[in-house]
């Protein structure tokens, strides 16, 4: 080492100087004069990170007249060693050559400590999703191999251990979930070698079946006969909810009230500890109009890896008409997060006393049946369903069908017939999330969704439903109705805890009302914007929300409050 001056008063500036030319310091703050030999560590350990395994510090020159002193270090760096040779072996579950393909650390380059890590990690990784969680790897040999210049030989010995056989999924803390269940969920077999085993991806998957409130880290527990067994702490959620979601409309006109609307829905989840859902919703819109929704969803029917789904859709408009859905889905889990899904419906429209009147020569709603048959897929990725802070969600469905529909036409004079006619119908419908988190507790929440019919003419029951709550906030339930609906929306969010949070929010809908009996053809964009916030007592979810419109003026707004009870 350089022979050192004596004591300095701190602090001292410092400047490096290899092989004559100065350098930039990689230190921020100077050190004082007792701390030359860390400095003297420093200076060699970066030279040597660059691959000058030679370097030496040659003097150290110090000016004491400055203010503060200045010290100058000088070095020589020496001839630059490269990897010459890199070996792997102990690699029976790879082929050893794609390994060395993969690594960063290679012949030709300075061997980079950092570098040299970040590639054992990545063998380790993919020992790990192989099968083998007690791989592990060590530097074996790292040798000078003679020549002008000199090389580096590194020698990296891998121990694979025992590929591990799962032997079953424990759950402390689930009093109703099955392991089978959780086991499709995750992809795991149980008497099979334990494969791609991530548990982020495992807790993940749990948390996006919104069956737990909480989902600890798996971790592996390993007996004497080479097999594991998968312990996943988890805490379940209620098994079913009501919600309830009420909303205050002002009045329509002057000389009259405002009126209250609202939905129950209640959810029955996880039955039988096998993922299986039911749910009945019941919704009071304005005027005489309800609708009812039923369904019922295995996620693995039969126990195969298909999931299904039963469903049934009414509506009655006042005595206008009624309207019947009934739907079966059949979908498969293609991925991490991905499903795409079949469904076949048929649906069927009978008018009331209001629907059978003449409009315009015609009668005003027709009997009618169709049957679609349609495609979808559907893609999940978020880090928590409740209150995600970043994730993306997209569905879309395209449907086909025929319908075939009677109604009584105007002949000339007063004479009236039945006259029957086929209609081609095509439907896509798609909605789309994206969360972004911005900063501190604060995330971005941005989405849309759409719906689109072409058909060659159009009856009132055709037409998709929009407005309100769940669509275009701002606006009446269902206030429009359209051959073409969407909706982009903004949400500004407040993380308040794990499942609370106060939000802005803009809607910008967009309608195109085709002429049917009852109306002439509308087309137009419908800006809704307001505040809310959603926040959990111990009672369940309460989420309040105050939209308004351009038309209306900020005092005439909606007010909706939505009640969620665990049960």
């Amino acid at each position: 080492m350089a022979t050192l001056p004596d004591t300095l008063t701190p602090p001292a500036s410092w400047t490096l100087y290899v092989d004559g030319a100065a350098q930039t310091w990689p230190l921020a703050v100077p050190y004082p004069l007792d701390s030359l030999q860390v400095v003297e560590r420093l200076v060699l350990t970066r030279l040597q990170r660059e691959g000058y395994y030679f370097a030496t510090l040659e003097n150290v020159a110090v000016d004491q007249a400055r203010v503060p002193p200045e010290v100058r270090l000088y070095a020589h760096q020496g001839a630059r060693v490269l990897v010459g040779k890199v070996r792997l072996t102990g690699v029976a579950a790879f082929d050893s050559l794609a390994l060395l393909r993969r690594m960063d650390t290679r012949p030709g380059r300075p061997l980079m400590p950092d570098r040299l890590e970040a590639d054992l990690a990545a063998i380790l990784t993919d020992y790990e999703q192989a099968g083998f969680p007690l791989a592990q790897i060590r530097l074996e040999a790292l040798d000078l191999l003679p020549g002008d210049p000199p090389r580096l030989g590194l020698t990296l010995q891998v121990e694979e251990g025992a590929g591990l056989m799962l032997k079953a999924v424990e759950m402390p803390g689930a009093l109703r979930t099955r392991s089978q269940y959780v086991m499709r969920v995750t992809g795991l077999e149980p008497g099979r070698r334990l494969v791609s085993y991530t548990p982020e991806v495992i807790q993940r998957q749990l948390r996006e079946t919104t069956f737990f409130k909480e989902v600890g880290m798996p971790e592996l527990l390993i007996d004497g006969e080479g097999g594991v067994i998968l312990r996943i702490p988890v805490t379940e959620a209620s098994p079913g909810a009501f919600d309830l979601v009420l909303g205050y409309l002002p009045p329509a006109g002057a000389g009259r009230s405002g009126s209250i609307v609202g939905n129950g829905h209640l959810l029955l989840r996880n039955i039988f500890g096998a993922g299986r859902v039911m749910s009945l919703t019941l919704n009071r819109l304005p005027g005489q109009v309800s609708s009812v929704d039923a369904r019922v969803a295995d996620p693995f029917l039969f126990g195969l890896p298909f999931g299904g789904e039963g469903r049934f859709e009414g509506l009655q408009q006042d005595s206008t008409y009624g309207k019947q859905r009934y739907q079966v889905e059949v979908n498969y889990r293609f991925g991490d997060g991905m499903h795409t899904f079949v469904t076949l419906s048929r649906e069927s429209t009978s008018p009331g006393k209001s629907g059978l009147e003449l409009r315009n020569g015609s009668q005003r709603v027709p009997r009618s049946d169709a049957l679609f048959a349609g495609l979808g897929v559907r893609y999940q990725q978020v880090d928590q369903p409740e209150n995600p802070r970043r994730g993306f969600f997209f569905e879309m469905n395209f449907e086909r069908g025929r319908k075939e529909r009677t109604a009584r036409v105007l002949l000339a004079g007063a004479d009236t017939t039945l006259e029957g006619s086929l209609l081609r119908q095509q439907r896509l419908q798609s909605h789309a999330r994206l969360y972004v988190p911005t900063v501190n507790r604060q995330v971005l929440a941005l989405g849309g969704e759409g719906a689109v019919l072409l058909s060659d003419e159009y009856d009132e029951s055709d037409l998709f439903r929009f407005g309100g709550a769940r669509s275009l906030r701002g606006y009446d339930e269902e206030r429009f109705r359209g051959r073409f609906v969407a909706r982009l929306f903004t949400e500004y969010r407040y993380r308040i805890d794990r499942l609370s949070y106060a939000y802005l929010f803009f809607d910008l809908g967009y309608v195109d009302r085709p002429v049917v009996a009852d109306g002439s053809a509308e087309k137009g964009f419908h800006p809704g914007f307001g505040l809310g916030i959603q926040f959990s007592t111990n009672l369940g979810l309460v989420n309040a929300s105050y939209a308004m419109n351009n038309e209306d003026g900020p005092t005439n707004g909606r007010i909706h409050v939505g009640l969620s009870f665990g049960l």
